[in-house]
């Protein structure tokens, strides 16, 4: 695995050449919904408002910073509680990054990959067992239509990770979803 993460990087730097061209001052609205019914005693959906601005392009990547709220909707039945039903409700917000690697397809389509990073601090312990705040990661691939040269539009496709990232007591779940993102710059 980190032997494919290894070329997919370098494979990223090198096909920078064809890049999409988003201005400098860009900024960026992601409502997202994400599902966590498919992952075993982790029943925790999220819904989601990503704010980013654009802070620089290399060429190739571009890094974006800005906040996430979250709403976390479910329970979690952790077997070493015989299955039993753990309200695992919370409202968080916290800073976040983005790195976003994005090539022209045709015309005024692009593709892409977005991996970015939150920082949250929840409402009370989320999820069940957890702490007040924690890590949200997600990673996924991308399309934009750009429709005009300051605005597109796009939809993405998520798979991400919330936990408190601790060793010893880390309870999180996993999550699959998509996004849809409005960008404009100014």
């Amino acid at each position: 695995m980190k032997k494919f993460l290894s070329m997919l990087a370098i494979c990223l730097m090198l096909s920078g050449a064809a890049h999409a061209q988003v201005p400098e001052d860009a900024n960026e609205i992601q409502l997202e919904y994400l599902s966590g019914n498919s992952f075993n005693q982790r029943h925790v959906n999220n819904y989601n408002v990503h704010y980013f601005e654009k802070v620089t392009d290399n060429g190739v990547i571009s890094y974006w910073r800005g906040l996430t709220f979250t709403r976390a909707v479910g329970y979690t039945n952790p077997k070493r509680d015989g299955g039993v039903h753990h309200d695992s409700q919370g409202v968080g917000f916290g800073p976040a990054f983005m790195l976003r690697w994005d090539k022209k397809v045709s015309g005024k389509l692009h593709g892409g990959a977005d991996f970015t990073g939150s920082f949250m601090f929840y409402n009370k312990a989320h999820p069940y067992d957890g702490r007040a705040y924690g890590f949200l990661w997600r990673l996924g691939p991308r399309l934009t239509w750009q429709f005009t040269d300051s605005d597109s539009m796009s939809v993405g496709y998520s798979i991400s990770h919330f936990s408190n990232g601790l060793r010893k007591h880390n309870p999180g779940y996993n999550t699959l979803g998509f996004s849809v993102g409005y960008t404009h710059s100014w």
